[in-house]
């Protein structure tokens, strides 16, 4: 009797152990979300870290050079901004010629490349190989951004900014710093584009293709349209959504809340996806004469 007594309180009842269990998940479940809040918290400023590398070497470029390169080429030979910074940002490894085109054959090998220097780690999927060029080209999530558009200010309802289309910085010819009259504070150089080729749309994969992600790509960069009213095809009829509604040529990052953007002195900010769209216009030119205060963005 006593030997029984004895293995009874030896053992765990049913009950106990349902209990431990429930305060173990329970735990858990608390925890989780301070886990995954302290990854992303990580992963964004690795993130800010890359764009930063991106800043510095645009900004020893422009030492160098006396201008900022060029964001986008279409005359042979047809290149993005990168491979013309590549030498700047510890990359000039890669056996690109500047002197081809970037789809040429002899730069096959070269802008197949993964670059890490331009991969977000929120993005779901890390290496991308787009195709929508015509050739197969390692993706980058850092877009160059050469102001705002007429179709967005048609969508707003305001004047067109002028010169049209090509009011920001790293457009199709090289400016001076002196051409930023705004400030290059004020100014943004690049912007987080993520996840193409892949399409997103608030944060849920869509069917179809976010064009132009190959890094070399002339058609890499990217300027303000919003997101169309049009029910089909790249929009997603949301009007003058600026940030975090499709990666199809817009802002658009994987970060809660916001994306990261390189400014023309250097410094990366996340900005709030609820951003109005006049700032985040004023922020896309250069010599516009509206300049923000630092909390409206």
């Amino acid at each position: 009797m006593d030997a029984k007594k004895k293995w009874r309180r030896s053992g765990a009842t049913l009950l106990e152990l349902l209990v431990v269990i429930f305060i173990l998940g329970l735990l858990m479940a608390l925890l989780l979300p301070a886990i995954q809040a302290a990854r992303e918290a990580a992963r964004r400023i690795k993130c800010q870290n890359n764009l930063r590398q991106w800043g510095v070497g645009i900004a020893a470029y422009e030492n160098v050079h006396g201008e900022f390169p060029v964001g986008y080429r279409m005359v042979t030979p047809k290149t993005s901004f990168v491979p013309g910074v590549l030498p700047f940002v510890e990359q000039n490894q890669l056996p690109y010629d500047k002197n081809l085109d970037w789809d040429n054959p002899a730069n096959a090998r070269a802008i197949a490349t993964p670059l890490a220097i331009l991969l977000c780690p929120s993005s779901p999927v890390g290496q991308r190989i787009d195709t929508s060029g015509g050739v197969p080209a390692a993706a980058g999530d850092y877009a160059p951004t050469h102001g705002v558009n007429t179709v967005y200010c048609t969508l707003a309802g305001w004047p067109n900014y002028s010169p049209p289309d090509e009011n920001g910085i790293l457009i199709f010819e090289p400016l001076e710093a002196s051409a930023v009259t705004d400030g290059l504070s004020q100014t943004i150089l690049l912007v987080e584009d993520a996840g193409r080729p892949q399409l997103w749309r608030r944060g849920t994969a869509a069917v179809g293709v976010a064009e132009n992600g190959g890094w070399a790509d002339p058609n890499y960069e990217i300027a303000l349209d919003g997101s169309d009213n049009l029910p089909t095809g790249p929009g997603q009829a949301l009007g003058t959504c600026v940030m975090n509604c499709t990666n199809h040529n817009e802002a658009y990052s994987f970060h809660p809340g916001g994306a990261n953007l390189l400014f023309a002195d250097g410094s990366v900010k996340l900005v709030f996806d609820s951003i109005e769209p006049r700032i985040f216009a004023a922020l896309s030119t250069r010599a516009s004469h509206d300049v923000v205060n630092y909390g409206e963005f």
